[in-house]
């Protein structure tokens, strides 16, 4: 069996943060006193994985030298435990992105995949990935979201709290999702990626994690949710400025 590995998606040009005058890739800028790389990446219980895989663009590799600054912002202390995949250009998104190392990941091994632009804390994520009857066949990272914002990604429970349906920017119910999404078998989600984007089922253009779990929930997988403690979106340069001014984690 092979362990957990960590997918961290970070392999778009961030447009909108170019258009506000950022020259570089967003996750290298700072707010809070780090990068916005390192308030996402350090969301994660980095410990338990075998290894972080993170799947950026070789542009960002050849102006801005991508390797030195994950190493440089990781530390020293997991020298040898990530590695860097580059793609030539951007994708039509995150499922898709994820998609692109397949071939490098075990498919009886655990996936987490992640974004670049957000930042949680969860006290029991942890316990819940290292634990298989707490995790069943993944885990999905959620929050509680009362207002009507369907910008988000949600997730519907049932009995026992088991996932019944997931939805891309439809409000299904109101467990928004955080974007950190689990597969105990890394197969799993290689599968259902590879299934939608050869059918095309994209949600508005975008190839999508979230829709992926309904694949896998049809064909008798269970997954459940992590409720996080603290949920900061840093998608948008607005986002960025409103966070700017807290102290980091």
């Amino acid at each position: 069996m092979g362990g957990l590995r960590f997918a961290v998606a970070m392999a778009g040009r961030g447009l909108r943060f170019a258009q506000a005058g950022f020259a570089g890739p967003k996750y290298m800028l700072e707010a809070g006193g780090r990068t916005l790389f390192e308030h996402s990446v350090h969301s994660l219980p980095l410990h338990l994985a075998d290894k972080v895989c993170f799947i950026a663009l070789r542009e960002h590799e050849e102006q801005f030298n991508l390797t030195r600054f994950i190493g440089e912002k990781l530390g020293p202390g997991m020298k040898g435990a990530w590695e860097l995949f580059l793609l030539d250009a951007p994708t039509r998104g995150q499922a898709e992105t994820v998609l692109k190392i397949r071939d490098l990941v075990p498919q009886d091994g655990g996936l987490g995949i992640y974004n670049i632009d957000t930042c949680f804390h969860s006290s029991s994520l942890a316990a819940r990935l290292a634990d298989p009857r707490a995790r069943l066949d993944g885990v999905i990272g959620s929050f509680r979201l009362r207002a009507a914002d369907p910008k988000w990604s949600f997730a519907r429970t049932g009995p026992g709290g088991l996932v019944e349906e997931t939805a891309e920017k439809v409000q299904i119910s109101d467990n928004a999702l955080t974007g950190f999404y689990h597969f105990s078998r890394a197969g799993d989600f290689f599968e259902a990626a590879a299934a939608a984007v050869a059918a095309g089922e994209t949600a508005r253009g975008e190839f999508y994690v979230a829709p992926l779990y309904n694949r896998l929930i049809a064909a008798g997988r269970r997954f459940v949710l992590d409720p996080v403690s603290e949920l900061v979106p840093l998608g948008t340069p607005e986002e960025v400025a409103a966070f700017g001014g807290r102290e980091a984690r």
